[in-house]
């Protein structure tokens, strides 16, 4: 028997396709993969988050799965603004860690558990420079004389 745990994170993973038999044992229906990630939306957001979402773990984004933040069973998305890199302790351990997770931009947030941040602020967890750049309010521009 399969837990009901882990048919949940197969399905987070886009590990099942759903497939319906007739009583002969025909195959009468084959479920899109839809809610799967595809590659191009892969590297999209390896590009964008880098490592693990989670603050000071730095599982590189090849050893890393992709989270729907807005789960797909519950009709998420199955888009980059919607998807957000977590390694496999934090993707496993998520429902019951008290990392909590949402998009803004099309960037993922992140809120600590309130016994590591009594603050209870969400915080943007992407690496990506560009996007790092970006809340950057002033960049100082040296204009005029050198002296």
């Amino acid at each position: 028997p399969v837990s009901m745990r882990v048919v949940k994170q197969y399905t987070c993973n886009g590990g099942i396709q759903r497939v319906v038999f007739d009583d002969a044992g025909r195959i009468i229906e084959l479920g899109s993969p839809e809610r799967c990630f595809t590659p191009q939306q892969r590297k999209a957001i390896a590009l964008r988050d880098g490592e693990c979402s989670v603050p000071g773990c730095h599982i590189p984004a090849a050893w890393s799965e992709i989270h729907h933040v807005d789960p797909a069973e519950n009709g998420g998305p199955t888009h980059t603004d919607n998807g957000l890199l977590l390694c496999w302790f934090h993707h496993r351990t998520l429902d019951k860690s008290g990392w909590q997770f949402r998009m803004i931009d099309g960037a993922p947030w992140v809120k600590a558990p309130p016994w590591l941040d009594t603050s209870q602020k969400w915080r943007p967890t992407t690496r990506s420079r560009t996007r790092q750049l970006d809340a950057v309010d002033t960049i100082p521009i040296l204009v005029g004389d050198r002296q």
